[in-house]
């Protein structure tokens, strides 16, 4: 089981994730704005294992929230995600330091296998 965070403008995209996230048995944080998600990130800082940040937050990028992730842990694994997938656009994500990158819209058994894979890399605490 892991804490996961889950940063999404779009509510149901939330919803989804969440829902289906808690049938795996993870415990599910949401929230659906950069600022929403940046002080749930840092009132739980020590206990969320992964991040699920997408790219565009409507008015304000999911890469500047990354950059403020990083600032406070550098391994915490961050998967970007987006319905805008472009390779420069994966690049500048996998370049400020996210772990991987999911294209809207993705198979939640996708998902789950990634986190599979994730949950197996070292130890992700604060640096």
């Amino acid at each position: 089981m892991a804490i996961i965070l889950i940063i999404d403008d779009d509510y149901g995209m939330c919803w989804a994730l969440e829902k289906s996230l808690q049938v795996e048995g993870h415990q599910v944080l949401t929230a659906t704005s950069a600022t929403e998600g940046l002080n749930i990130f840092n009132l739980n800082l020590k206990n969320i294992q992964l991040v699920l940040l997408d790219i565009n937050l409507g008015n304000e990028s999911g890469l500047d929230v990354l950059k403020k992730i990083r600032k406070e842990n550098r391994s915490l694994p961050v998967l970007i995600m987006t319905g805008y997938s472009t390779m420069s656009l994966a690049l500048e994500a996998i370049n400020q330091g996210a772990t991987g990158y999911l294209t809207k819209p993705f198979k939640m058994q996708y998902l789950i296998e990634t986190i599979e894979k994730i949950s197996h890399l070292p130890d992700s605490g604060n640096d």
